[in-house]
């Protein structure tokens, strides 16, 4: 992947600081906006959203934002949740319930681009 064909590293850290700059977006809005954009843009990567069952908290589960090279396979830690409350069926059964709050875990954008910047290919 050749970057310069992609954002650079000032337009890529404006737009996703604008993101969470925008107070007409709560966090799970902003969020998403984020993983949207960024995928829009930088094809040969991924911003995903991998399910975690009762991990971080008992009858909870977190859909997790992480960010992944299609090419190297790299991840970087991850980014920020979603988190869900679980529900338990009459069997024992757990069902993702209603959303209750999002967490953002990394303060840094440009930390982001680092990652795509060391994982081109």
């Amino acid at each position: 992947m050749n970057l310069t064909q992609h954002p650079g590293r000032q337009e890529f850290c404006q737009k996703l600081e604008a993101i969470f700059d925008d107070g007409q977006m709560d966090l799970y809005a902003q969020m998403n906006a984020m993983r949207d954009w960024v995928n829009a843009h930088y094809p040969t990567f991924e911003l995903y959203l991998e399910d975690t069952w009762n991990e971080r908290n008992d009858g909870q589960t977190d859909l997790e934002y992480i960010l992944r090279s299609r090419q190297t396979l790299n991840e970087t830690e991850v980014l920020g949740y979603d988190a869900y409350k679980n529900n338990r069926d009459a069997k024992g059964v757990w069902h993702l319930g209603d959303y209750t709050h999002s967490i953002r875990l990394f303060d840094n954008v440009g930390m982001l681009y680092d990652f795509i910047e060391a994982n081109h290919t």
